[in-house]
């Protein structure tokens, strides 16, 4: 048993040390956008495997449309409708994000170059970035675990079985669980990617505060400020840290712009999975229906929480939070008033700059002022609240995602005083 418990660790640990894209970039070679080079026989396979899902849901879309046609409605084409809806929203989903590709390729690079070349190599940013990972396998394999209920649960589902052709029903007993599982890595795939770069940033963000803080403390060592070195040390330390708040902003710019649509699409996916699997519980009278429906909305609840969350963590670190007072719901509050102190502007107040950039005369004067207006910008951006933005309607936040959960909750009451006012199709 020691020996089982002691192999299951090791294999932790190195899942643990192939760092936080080891998902985004294992998926990829599958089901994801990145990488198309066609010299590699397993590109023309991911070809085809994305080909087929889309042509599956295309297929199931205008089987559920004869259906209508037909005016057949019973719970099994409600819960046809509801496999055909969600597939949809999978490939919808995948189609949002591959159209930025080439800067969100650009972004896993930046991580990884970053991460593998200047923070595994610091044993307290190491261990950081490994519970980060940690988290985000656990994030994994919980959406991965409902790939496979949905395929068990719902395998009577298929919308094709709507064109009555034995030997379509035959083949769709291979296909359907192909397809299912396919749409469902896909959506899989852009999930793990968002929250991969979100958490990612967030910690270069951490750091890079950190780094603004014990400037001061390196360079303090030398004591006469007057002395050349402590100036050539402050501002070579100084102009890097400003350098790397640039290119850190700049790649939340374009990740902010690149995920206005997907986060939209995200909210409503949610939003409706959450309402229907609610509705099919109610309606469906078989047992395994309800443990699929619970399954499905929990889920829902725990990846749009999810996205919440990390968009939450990120405006903290990369500016002073403003807690909107008219917000409610989790505690967020108090939550964030004890995160927002690591915000980039407060890791600088807390480095006491004031103290070190004493004012000076003669031919340093030129070099402090500088330094101190540098300084000054970095703070004065910080205060500039980010706003990550679903379509531009609404902020991605966790006060956002409660907001949704309450009215998915008020549809669904309504959805369900009208089924209970209407009597069922057998």
């Amino acid at each position: 048993m020691s020996c089982l418990v002691s192999l299951v660790a090791q294999h932790i640990q190195r899942v643990t040390d192939a760092g936080q894209l080891v998902i985004v970039n294992g998926m990829d070679r599958f089901i994801g956008f990145f990488s198309w080079d066609v010299q590699h026989r397993i590109t023309w396979l991911k070809i085809s495997l994305i080909v087929f899902a889309v042509a599956y849901e295309t297929t199931a879309i205008v089987a559920m449309a004869l259906a209508s046609l037909r005016g057949m409605f019973t719970e099994r084409s409600f819960t046809m409708s509801f496999v055909t809806l969600t597939g949809a929203m999978c490939i919808v989903m995948w189609v949002s994000l591959a159209m930025f590709r080439r800067d969100l390729a650009a972004t896993v690079a930046f991580l990884q170059q970053r991460q593998n070349a200047i923070h595994k190599r610091q044993a307290p940013r190491k261990a950081l970035l490994d519970r980060v990972t940690r988290y985000l396998w656990v994030f994994y394999l919980q959406n991965i675990a409902q790939v496979f209920f949905w395929i068990n649960l719902l395998r009577d589902c298929s919308p094709l079985a709507v064109f009555e052709v034995s030997l379509l029903d035959s083949a769709n007993v291979l296909l359907y669980p192909l397809a299912m599982t396919l749409m469902s890595l896909m959506f899989i795939h852009t999930i793990m990617i968002v929250s991969t770069l979100l958490s990612g940033l967030t910690l270069e963000f951490y750091w890079l505060g950190q780094e603004f803080e014990q400037v001061f403390g390196e360079c303090c060592s030398i004591a006469v400020t007057h002395h050349p070195r402590y100036w050539d040390a402050l501002e070579r330390k100084i102009g890097f840290c400003v350098t790397e708040h640039q290119r850190l902003l700049a790649q939340i710019g374009t990740l902010r712009n690149n995920l206005k649509l997907y986060l939209l699409l995200n909210l409503v996916a949610d939003f409706s999975l959450i309402t229907f699997a609610g509705c099919q519980m109610v309606m469906s009278n078989e047992g395994d229906q309800h443990l699929y429906s619970i399954l499905a909305a929990l889920t829902a609840c725990l990846n749009m929480l999810n996205f919440g969350g990390l968009c939450d963590l990120l405006k903290i670190q990369v500016s002073l939070f403003v807690y909107n007072q008219n917000s409610q719901g989790f505690g967020i509050k108090t939550h964030l008033f004890f995160l927002k102190v690591h915000a980039i502007k407060f890791h600088l107040y807390s480095s006491q700059w004031t103290d070190y950039l004493r004012p000076v005369s003669g031919p340093l004067y030129q070099r402090c002022r500088r330094i101190r207006s540098s300084i000054l910008i970095v703070m004065t951006r910080a205060e500039h609240e980010l706003r990550i933005s679903c379509g531009s309607v609404y902020d991605m936040s966790l006060a956002t995602c409660w907001a949704v959960l309450q009215f998915s909750y008020s549809v669904f009451t309504l959805l369900l005083s009208f089924f209970e006012n209407t009597p069922r199709s057998q």
